[in-house]
């Protein structure tokens, strides 16, 4: 099953988990160190006690202790306690203290001087109580018994300061943790809801506020690129369908006409049949080249596995010949000597024949239509009536046509895909108008060194 946690609300728990995995082994350490110090000053006093019990032990005459002997001040079980065992398992012990604590098999051993001294944690009384069993004469032992209730409630209570400590570290932690990856994830925030107002809408024209340079805001600088990319498709699939339907409105409409005409008179007279059928298959033609057009268009930059090495002179050798076989009354002046560029070779010939084609139907039928074709520099010059200067920036629009060619045929999609092939291989294409008349179209590549 897929975790449900969002990025914020894992990196937040991260956090606090580590936090707290450090806070518990601080506290653990702290709390080890302080209940240790806590026994070892118990021991100490305890220790303390049975030396004065074995100083007072010195005391006797040719250093005989006698039987039945209790330590000074001992007395029943209260701040400290003291009794004397001996190696047989005999109890010296203050009358209320009697019974109290009963001797081990290893403090009977300390006693018969078989076993060292050795501190140990019993209950007496039900009071836990640190007793230290210690020798002091041969076949006898003294016990010291200390309380550990005071002992035992300062462990609680620092234990209990060090767990508020830690719980109040992890909480802010917590805290500190979820304010951190709420700034820090902000721009992926953002990012997450551009992403599904242009999915719902379909409003690619949102943007991503980048105000960091971090990978963050690398990551959303890019997301706008990516949206600027996409918006631009769209809007260019939009204007070439838009463009695309209105074009062919006008022939389609027309070219059911004549049909219409043929159908509902099948007695037409032979000369108007042939004049119909002759602007049928021109309607046709100019369909056929207007739906090529507008793949070429619509099909985009070329993938980079047709890019390859172009020669131009091979090229534009083809397209010369395939304009010479659609406007045979047409001359054509050629000189080529291009050079090799990295790009489509079918891409390229669609330009440089619309070129061609461009100069052949605006020119004079009988040309002369000049091409030359120097390093990455293919020009054709025609000797038309040239573009009007207020149509020059706008002659490679899709579907423009300007005021004095519009009686000419065309789908105004010609140069405009001439344009995007120049594009596509980081080339210009520019017209301008011919000294003593025309017009020049410009097309340049990058050569490859």
């Amino acid at each position: 099953m897929r975790s449900r946690l969002t990025l914020k609300s894992r990196f937040t728990l991260v956090a606090a988990g580590a936090v707290a995995a450090v806070a518990l082994a601080i506290t653990a350490v702290a709390f080890l160190a302080i209940r240790t110090d806590l026994q070892n000053q118990v021991q100490q006093e305890v220790a303390t006690r049975a030396d004065s019990v074995k100083h007072q032990a010195t005391q006797f005459r040719d250093g005989r202790i006698p039987n039945d002997w209790v330590p000074t001040h001992s007395s029943g079980f209260g701040l400290t306690y003291t009794q004397v065992i001996t190696s047989a398992g005999a109890v010296w012990a203050p009358p209320q203290g009697r019974g109290l604590l009963t001797p081990s098999e290893a403090a009977i051993d300390v006693a018969a001087g078989t076993a060292p001294d050795f501190y140990s944690v019993t209950g007496i009384a039900g009071t836990r109580a640190m007793v230290l069993t210690t020798w002091l004469a041969p076949g006898l032992a003294i016990q010291v018994a200390e309380p550990l209730t005071s002992t035992d409630a300062e462990v609680a209570r620092v234990g209990a300061t060090l767990a508020t400590l830690s719980a109040i570290g992890v909480a802010v932690a917590t805290l500190l943790g979820w304010a951190v990856a709420k700034t820090g994830l902000s721009p992926v925030a953002r990012l997450a809801r551009v992403a599904e107002e242009v999915s719902l809408t379909g409003d690619a024209g949102r943007r991503v506020e980048v105000d960091r340079r971090d990978e963050l805001g690398r990551l959303a600088t890019t997301f706008n690129a990516m949206l600027g990319a996409l918006q631009r498709s769209l809007d260019a699939q939009r204007r070439l369908v838009s463009d695309a339907s209105h074009e062919l409105r006008t022939p389609l409409a027309s070219l059911r006409i004549n049909v219409d005409v043929l159908t509902e008179n099948p007695d037409l007279p032979v000369g108007d049949r042939k004049e119909v059928l002759a602007r049928v298959t021109d309607q046709v033609a100019e369909l056929s080249r207007l739906v090529s057009s507008v793949t070429d268009l619509a099909r985009g930059e070329p993938p980079a596995t047709d890019m390859s090495p172009v020669r131009l002179n091979a090229v534009a050798g083809d397209a010369v010949d395939a304009a010479r076989r659609d406007w045979p009354e047409t001359e054509f002046d050629t000189y080529l000597a291009g050079g090799v560029i990295e790009g489509s070779a079918e891409r390229v010939r669609v330009a440089f024949k619309n070129l061609l084609d461009n100069a052949a139907k605006f020119g004079p039928p009988e040309g002369p239509v000049q091409v030359r074709l120097t390093g990455g520099e293919f020009t054709v010059r025609d000797h038309g009536p040239g573009i009007a200067e207020e149509d020059l920036p706008f002659v490679f629009d899709r579907f423009y046509r300007a005021l004095s060619s519009r009686s000419a045929p065309g789908s105004g999609l010609g140069l405009a895909v001439v344009h995007e092939i120049a594009v596509w291989h980081r080339g210009t294409i520019a017209a301008e108008p011919a000294q003593g008349g025309g017009t020049i179209m410009r097309l340049t590549f990058p050569v490859r060194d």
